[in-house]
């Protein structure tokens, strides 16, 4: 018997999140995609770069700490950030995969058990009406 074929009673965790196909969300998922990369990490730190000579170059404090804070930290930690969650949402999923499939396991082995107890209950009535 395979013990895990689809069962009646065990929902799929992807099932349950039906995500409309609109036009909204397909470009959202894009964006989301390309700046939760390393790539685009890599392209506003250069962005960033591009701005830090003529920070530095006027010896101010002030443009010098605009230019950390506003530039480089918020260019550079969206796409980090980002691709971190990507990361961990990936072990996510494959956890929930891992344990939808044990659920079906278990489920589908349950049922063939209580078959077997069903099998066992008949046989003994059986054998108990046919003593008398």
């Amino acid at each position: 018997m395979n013990l895990l074929k689809p069962h009646p009673h065990v929902i799929n965790p992807r099932d349950i999140i039906k995500i409309e196909n609109n036009f909204n969300n397909k470009f959202a998922v894009l964006i989301a995609t390309h700046v939760g990369s390393m790539y685009c990490f890599y392209i506003f730190n250069l962005i960033a770069f591009l701005s830090a000579k003529s920070a530095f170059q006027t010896h101010n404090l002030v443009p010098i700490v605009n230019w950390i804070s506003s530039n480089w930290i918020q260019l550079i930690l969206l796409p980090a950030i980002m691709v971190a969650q990507n990361v961990a949402q990936k072990a996510t999923d494959a956890k929930s995969q891992v344990d939808h499939m044990t659920l079906t396991y278990l489920t589908n082995l349950q049922d063939q058990q209580m078959l077997e107890l069903k099998n066992q209950t008949d046989i003994l009535d059986y054998l108990k009406k046919a003593s008398k």
